[in-house]
Formats: C-alpha cells, sequence, structure tokens
C-alpha cells in the first residue's frame, strides 16, 4: 500500500526503558484479547492524533481508529496476539506478534494464524503512530472462495520456478 503519511516530529528525548516497559505491558494486554470490548482502553495506549498504518488501511486519529477496529471486528469470533519479540530503539518499539483469530466467513471459522511485526512511535508515553506489516494474501485472500485457490496457484507456481 503506498499511501502519504503525515510525518510527525520524532526529535523529542528517547524514551526511557521504564516508559516503555509500561507501554509495551499496556500493548500487549490489549491485544492479549483483541476485542470490541476493549477498545474503550484505546486512549490508554494511543495518542488522539495517532496515525495508524497497515496493509489494508491508514488511520488518523483515536476516533477512526476505534471505528476502523470495529469495523475490523465484524463477524471475528476471538482474536489474540501472542508477541515473540521486542526491541525499541530512541523512541521506537518493535514487536513481532502472532496473531490468531477465528473469522465465520474466512477458512470456514477456522483458526487463522498470522505472523506479523508492528512498529510503533513513541510521544509523550503514548503511540503516536504505528506501522503493522504482515501478508494480507496469507490473512485474507488464500481463505476466500474461488480467489483463494487462484492465489494459491499464482504462489505455489511462482515458488516452482
Amino acid at each position: 500500500m503506498s499511501s502519504e503519511i503525515d510525518v510527525q516530529d520524532h526529535s523529542k528525548e528517547p524514551a526511557t526503558n521504564s516508559d516503555v516497559g509500561a507501554l509495551m505491558d499496556k500493548i500487549m494486554d490489549f491485544y492479549d484479547e483483541f476485542k470490541l470490548d476493549n477498545l474503550d482502553r484505546l486512549n490508554e495506549i494511543y495518542a488522539d492524533d495517532v496515525t495508524f498504518t497497515d496493509p489494508i488501511h491508514l488511520v488518523q486519529g483515536i476516533d477512526d481508529l476505534e471505528k476502523y477496529f470495529k469495523h475490523t471486528m465484524e463477524n471475528v469470533e476471538y482474536c489474540h496476539f501472542a508477541f515473540t519479540e521486542r526491541a525499541f530503539s530512541g523512541n521506537w518499539l518493535f514487536m513481532a506478534w502472532q496473531m490468531r483469530f477465528s473469522h465465520e466467513k474466512l477458512a470456514g471459522g477456522r483458526e487463522l494464524v498470522l505472523p506479523g511485526v508492528s512498529q510503533f512511535h513513541i510521544k509523550n508515553d503514548k503511540v503516536s503512530e504505528q506501522q503493522d506489516h504482515y501478508d494480507l494474501g496469507a490473512m485474507l485472500y488464500e481463505h476466500i472462495p474461488v480467489l483463494g485457490y487462484f492465489v494459491k496457484k499464482v504462489r505455489d507456481r511462482l515458488v516452482t520456478e
């Protein structure tokens, strides 16, 4: 996805270990059981003017982030994130994860596992930017009837050539 993003001021003093650790705990707790009931906790983690980017969408502002999460959680039976690696430098936090979820319209409702990485910019002890990286085809396209068949055929053909 190629989108223009307003670059925010990154010249602030680097976050300290304790600042990052406290925010990282909030992030992991929030996404451990990602569900609609938890969306009222967004303001504990995200700045009001947050920029959120993933392979599907670009969202600016905490209100639009909440709307986006509500929309993406429609028909999701459950969604859990297990964080596997974490690193930070200055005001940047990087977290690798595995998302386990079930959606009634994907893969017949079976559990899907999707690995990914999130990159967070921290400003004033909150996330001011988040960019998620993952394979959208593995998450979505491969599990849609008919389309999934063709996506898998193309992928298989690329591997054998």
